[in-house]
Order: structure tokens, then C-alpha cells, then sequence
């Protein structure tokens, strides 16, 4: 690591702070990126508002990603004191992202276009809500890649620290719909009626039943039916996330679900759709990449339990061998959890990152 890693760290994270941009409209940042990228040496291609580049030749690339995309949430800038570098508008970065671009940025800096090691940095768009690792990687971002590593920012462990975790690190999520149609009439007269309300509530006591089952967890987030207290309804619509550790105890859940579903129907003749609007499997992480971590950072290594939460970084674990770590920022004044409007931390940590990606590629043969 240079002498200069600290001052670009600071000014790169608070720019890019400043341009803080949604998921898939990341426009100005991936600009940004590319911008910064051929100023070091390297020539980068765009995959939708991702971006990635090589440097070394030769296939068994190891690669390093990181995601750029911000949250609709308005900053407190009292809290942050990102006063003079606040995004304007709804848009923060409140979950880090804007460390984890930098970080990588000052890595690629600092190797320069050139190296004997066959590297790849990904700056990868709309981790947040649709998944942009899938079409990164439908774009053939991971081809000739043998290892692939991130980080994430962790409010919650000591500045300095790399949390590590065997496994499953990051629960799978999936999120679905389920609408239900039926024949509205007034409640004096229910067997003239097919009540899609009373379907809805069936089905939802049915997935928390299911959730024992299954060794999941289900949430029922929004529920709109109905027009009036007298009034059987002929619609319903809810809206629920489950999260698991594993892929085949969420499939076998939904099928009992769908079960649960055609009981209700047959029961007061309504139907139903079930959609499945998103699915991130859990991130697994391989133990081989695990202990190379732990070889190269030693005693700043402390194992962390997984967490219900999602990363779609978890796409990328399932197409090559790598893993994600806990970078700990926490420090005084710098406690508040991510997705916060008051989350911010001290770009001194980052430079624990730096070191991190310098090492792994000090380590790494292809």
C-alpha cells in the first residue's frame, strides 16, 4: 500500500457519495468508474451501468468485485456529517457501496495496467433490487475468473477487523405473490359469494405453519383487500419474502404453499396466481477462499455467524470459488447499522480493505 491510499480513499468515497445513484440508473458513478480506470491504464467494458477490467494475461483470473448502487433513503446529514458531500435528493449510500467502490478503485490504482498476475475488478450495478450479478454474469463477467472476492462494510465489527464466516454467510431470499380472485356480494349472503379475503388469511396461517416445516423463515409484508367491513371481497393481493439457507427446503416450501393455496380454492371457490418476483440462493462461501483470507490477514480475522439478510453476491459463488468478508468499521461516532439514514463510517477503515485485496493477489498463482 502507498502513502497516497488514505487520501484517495477519502476524496473517491466522497465523490462518489456525493453522485449517489439507484440501482440499474447508476449512470454518472459508472461513468465515474470508467473515467478513473483508463486514468490508471486500463481499458474497461460496461455490462448495462457495471463495469469490469483485466490486467495480466491468461485465464484463472482472480477477481475482485465490488457494487455500486445506492438506496432510496434521504440522509441525515446531521448524523453523517456528509454535509459537503451529501447526494442531493432521496438517494443515499447507505449500505456501504460507496466504500466498496473506492476500495476497489485504489486497489486497481495501485497495480496499475500492469501485472503478472491475471486480475479482473468488477464494479458490479444493481445489487439492491433486481440483481445485477445475473446479467453480469450472463455477459460473460466471469469467464476465465478461478477465484472471485468482495467485502462488505460492517457497522457492527471493530474498525480494523475481517469478519469471516464457513458456509453459508448470507441467507437465500425469495420473493413472491400471491393474488386471489373470487365473487364480492354482501355478508348476509356468503354462500352466493367466493371470499378471496378469507382464501388470503387461510394461506398466510398456513406459510407460518409451513416456516417449522421447512426450517425457514417467511414474512407476510403487505396484504390489500377488500372494500368495505360488509362487503365479501372478490380480491386479495399479498405480498411475503422468505429467507433460507437452503435451496431445496424453500422449493419444498413453496410447493406446500401451492397446496395450501388449492385447499383454500376448493374450500370458497376463489383462485389464485402464484409470482415469484425475485430469488437470490444463500451465498455460500468456499472454505478454500476462507483460508486464504485467513493466511493473509492473520490475527485481524475473527469468525461471525451468518445472517438472515441477502447479497447477491451469492450469484457469483455459485459459477466460480471465492468468498465475501465483514470489513469492520466501527469506531467512535461510527455505529449506526446499514440501510440507516445516519449510517456512515470513517474511510480510514478502508485501507484494512486495500491491504486485504493487495495480499490476495501478493498470495495468489494462477
Amino acid at each position: 500500500m502507498d502513502e497516497q491510499s488514505l487520501v484517495y480513499l477519502t476524496s473517491t468515497r466522497r465523490k462518489l457519495h456525493a453522485m449517489a445513484e439507484l440501482s440499474g440508473a447508476e449512470y454518472n458513478t459508472s461513468a465515474f468508474i470508467v473515467d478513473e480506470l483508463k486514468r490508471f491504464g486500463y481499458k474497461p467494458k460496461t455490462i448495462g451501468t457495471g463495469v469490469y477490467c483485466d490486467v495480466g494475461r491468461g485465464n484463472n483470473r482472480l477477481a475482485f468485485r465490488a457494487d455500486i448502487d445506492a438506496l432510496p433513503i434521504l440522509e441525515d446529514v446531521t448524523a453523517t456529517g456528509a454535509g459537503g458531500f451529501a447526494a442531493c435528493g432521496n438517494v443515499m449510500h447507505a449500505c456501504g457501496h460507496d466504500g466498496h467502490t473506492a476500495n476497489l478503485l485504489n486497489v486497481a490504482r495501485i497495480v496499475g495496467g500492469k501485472s503478472d498476475i491475471p486480475l479482473r475488478f468488477i464494479f458490479q450495478h444493481d445489487e439492491e433490487v433486481a440483481g445485477g450479478s445475473t446479467l453480469m454474469i450472463e455477459n460473460g463477467v466471469l469467464d476465465g475468473v478461478a477465484e472471485v472476492y468482495a467485502l462488505h462494510l460492517c457497522p457492527e465489527l471493530e474498525q480494523g477487523k475481517i469478519g469471516y464466516c464457513y458456509g453459508a454467510m448470507f441467507a437465500g431470499c425469495c420473493e413472491f405473490d400471491v393474488a386471489y380472485g373470487g365473487k364480492s356480494g354482501h355478508c348476509a349472503t356468503p354462500e352466493l359469494c367466493a371470499d378471496a379475503v378469507r382464501s388470503a388469511v387461510y394461506v398466510a396461517s398456513e406459510a407460518y405453519k409451513l416456516t417449522e416445516k421447512h426450517k425457514i423463515s417467511v414474512t407476510l409484508g403487505k396484504m390489500n383487500g377488500g372494500y368495505a367491513r360488509n362487503i365479501i371481497s372478490d380480491n386479495c393481493m399479498q405480498e411475503y419474502t422468505a429467507r433460507f439457507y437452503d435451496t431445496a427446503a424453500c422449493e419444498s416450501f413453496m410447493i406446500d404453499l401451492e397446496r395450501a393455496a388449492l385447499r383454500a380454492d376448493d374450500d370458497n371457490g376463489t383462485s389464485h396466481t402464484i409470482k415469484t418476483v425475485a430469488v437470490y440462493p444463500p451465498l455460500v462461501n468456499h472454505a478454500i477462499a476462507v483460508d486464504r483470507v485467513r493466511s493473509v490477514m492473520g490475527d485481524m480475522c475473527m469468525p461471525v455467524p451468518p445472517r438472515n439478510t441477502a447479497e447477491d453476491f451469492s450469484n457469483f459463488l455459485e459459477h466460480t470459488s471465492g468468498c465475501m468478508v465483514w470489513l469492520g468499521i466501527k469506531s467512535d461516532g461510527h455505529t449506526s447499522p446499514l440501510h440507516s439514514k445516519t449510517f456512515s463510517f470513517d474511510e480510514s477503515a478502508l485501507l484494512t480493505g486495500t491491504e486485504l485485496f493487495l495480499k490476495l493477489i501478493e498470495s495468489y498463482k494462477a
